[in-house]
C-alpha cells in the first residue's frame, strides 16, 4: 500500500513539472508573439510602431499632424492633443490585440475613440496607393472629431458616413456610385434605421459604406457644412440623433430620408425616364397636427410636396389644408387674446367665434377651454361696459347718485379684468361726479344762507306796524 502511494505521489509530482514547463513555454511564446514598440512624438501625437516600421512611421509623422490642423479648421474644434497612431506590423499582430475585428471584412484600419487611437495595419496598408494610405488616417482621424464633437453620440452609420465624406477621391469612389446605382435600380436602399445598426453596418461594408456616405453628402448639400456640425454639437446634448436632426434641420428624419430617395437620381446621374416616384410616409405630418404644431407640419407637408408620388399628393393636400386650418385657428385665438387685453371686447368676440369655428372644423378641443375663458371674460367686460355707458346717461340726466354707483361698479369690474385704461376712465367719471355733487352741496349751502340772511335783512328793514 505505501509502495503505491509513492509511486502515485511521485507521478502526480512529474506531472506538475511538465504542466509548469508548458506554462513557461507557452508565455514565451506569447512574450515572443507581443510585438517590441518604439514611440515618437509630433506636434499632436504619438506615434507607436516597431522598428522594422520605422521608415513608414517617420512619413506618416508630419502627414498626420498636417491632418489634424486640417480637420481642426474645418471642425473648428481642436481635440486635446496628444492623440495616438498605433501602427500595427502585421495583421495578426492586429487581430491579437482586436479579436472582435476578425469578423470585419477588409479591415485596414479603425480609430478607438475612447482611447482616442488612430491605428493602422501597416502590412496591409503597404499594398494600397499613396491617396488610399492618406485616406486611411482621414477617414480614422475624422472618426475621433466627430465622436468628440457629439460626446460620443453620432451612430455607427452617420460616423462612416462623415469620415467617408472627409475622404479625397480614390479609386473607390466609382464603386461606391455603381453599388449606389445598383441598390436604387433594385429598390434595395436601406432604411436610415439601420443607421444605429452597427452589426448591418460592419456586416456588410460593402453596402451600407456607400449608402451612409451618399445620406452625409446629402445632408451636407442640401443645408452646407457648417449645419452638419451644428448637428454634431446638438447631438451631443440630444437623446438620440432622430431629437437632433429634428431640432437642426427642422424637419424629421423620416422627411429628410424621403429627400435623400428623391436627390440620389439626381447624385447619380439616372435618367430622368428611369427615375420611380419616391414613396412618402406621411406619418410625421399626421404625428405635428395631432399635437397641434401646425406651423412645423405644414413646412414638413410643403417639402414632402415636392417629391411625392402622384397617388399621396391628395392625401398630402388635406393635411396640409388641415395644417393651415390650424394654424389660423391658433393665430385667432392669439387675436383674440391681444383684442381682450386692450379692451377691444367686440372684436375679441368676433375672433373667438371664428376660431372656434375653426377648431370645430378639424376636431381639435384642445383650445375650446381656453376660448371659453375669453368668452367669459368678454361677457364681463362688455357688461362693464354698458354699466360706465348707463353711468355716463345718467350724468346727463343728473342722477348723481345712480351715476357714481354704476362708474363705482364699472371701475372695479374693469380692474379685475385688467382693463387699465376703461378703469381709469370709469374713476375719473366718478371724480368727476363725486366734485360735481360736492358742488351741488356747497351751491346749495350757499343758497340757504343767502336765503336766510335776505330774511333775517328784510325782517330789519321792514317798519313795525303801530296799534291802531
Amino acid at each position: 500500500m505505501n509502495c503505491l502511494v509513492t509511486t502515485i505521489m511521485i507521478r502526480l509530482r512529474l506531472w506538475l513539472i511538465a504542466l509548469g514547463a508548458l506554462c513557461v513555454f507557452l508565455s514565451g511564446s506569447v512574450a515572443l508573439a507581443q510585438p517590441t514598440w518604439v514611440e515618437q512624438s509630433t506636434t499632436h501625437f504619438r506615434i507607436i510602431y516597431t522598428p522594422d516600421d520605422a521608415t513608414i512611421a517617420d512619413r506618416y509623422a508630419p502627414i498626420i499632424d498636417d491632418l489634424y490642423n486640417e480637420l481642426s479648421t474645418i471642425f473648428e474644434f481642436r481635440p486635446v492633443t496628444p492623440l495616438t497612431l498605433r501602427l500595427y506590423p502585421t495583421s495578426n499582430a492586429y487581430f491579437a490585440a482586436n479579436p472582435a475585428a476578425r469578423n470585419v471584412p477588409g479591415v485596414i484600419a479603425h480609430a478607438d475613440f475612447r482611447r482616442r487611437e488612430v491605428v493602422v495595419i501597416v502590412e496591409r496598408a503597404r499594398l494600397q496607393d499613396e491617396v488610399s494610405q492618406l485616406n486611411n488616417l482621414r477617414h480614422e482621424l475624422t472618426h475621433i472629431f466627430a465622436a468628440e464633437l457629439s460626446d460620443g453620440k453620432l451612430n455607427v452609420g452617420l460616423q462612416e458616413g462623415i469620415a467617408q465624406y472627409m475622404e479625397l477621391p480614390g479609386p473607390d469612389r466609382d464603386g461606391k456610385l455603381a453599388i449606389l446605382r445598383a441598390l436604387w435600380q433594385r429598390n434595395e436602399l436601406w432604411p436610415w434605421a439601420v443607421l444605429d445598426d452597427r452589426n448591418a453596418i460592419y456586416g456588410q461594408p460593402e453596402l451600407s459604406y456607400p449608402q451612409t456616405w451618399s445620406i452625409v453628402t446629402f445632408l451636407i448639400e442640401r443645408d452646407g457644412f457648417e449645419r452638419f456640425r451644428q448637428f454634431l454639437t446638438t447631438l451631443a446634448e440630444s437623446s438620440g440623433y432622430r431629437s437632433a436632426i429634428s431640432d437642426v434641420y427642422g424637419v424629421s428624419t423620416t422627411t429628410l430620408e424621403a429627400e435623400w430617395r428623391a436627390w440620389l437620381p439626381g447624385f447619380l446621374q439616372i435618367e430622368a425616364d428611369q427615375m420611380r416616384p419616391v414613396s412618402i410616409d406621411l406619418e410625421p405630418v399626421q404625428q405635428l397636427i395631432a399635437a397641434g404644431d401646425y406651423e412645423a407640419a405644414l413646412r414638413e407637408a410643403e417639402r414632402l410636396r415636392t417629391i411625392a408620388d402622384e397617388e399621396t399628393q391628395p392625401t398630402l393636400a388635406a393635411l396640409q389644408a388641415q395644417a393651415q386650418t390650424g394654424l389660423r385657428a391658433n393665430q385667432l385665438t392669439v387675436a383674440a387674446r391681444t383684442a381682450l387685453l386692450q379692451g377691444e371686447y367686440e372684436q375679441a368676440e368676433r375672433l373667438i367665434g371664428q376660431a372656434e369655428q375653426a377648431y370645430r372644423e378639424i376636431g381639435d378641443q384642445r383650445q375650446m377651454t381656453i376660448l371659453a375663458e375669453y368668452r367669459a371674460r368678454v361677457a364681463r367686460g362688455l357688461q362693464a361696459s354698458e354699466t360706465l355707458r348707463r353711468a355716463s346717461e345718467q350724468a346727463r340726466q343728473l342722477d348723481l347718485a345712480g351715476a357714481s354707483a354704476n362708474a363705482e361698479t364699472a371701475a372695479r369690474e374693469f380692474a379685475a379684468l385688467g382693463d387699465e385704461v376703461r378703469r381709469d376712465n370709469a374713476l375719473a367719471l366718478r371724480r368727476s361726479l363725486a366734485a360735481q355733487q360736492r358742488t351741488i352741496a356747497v351751491a346749495l349751502l350757499f343758497l340757504g344762507a343767502a336765503v336766510l340772511s335776505i330774511r333775517l335783512i328784510s325782517r330789519q328793514l321792514m317798519t313795525p306796524s303801530r296799534p291802531w
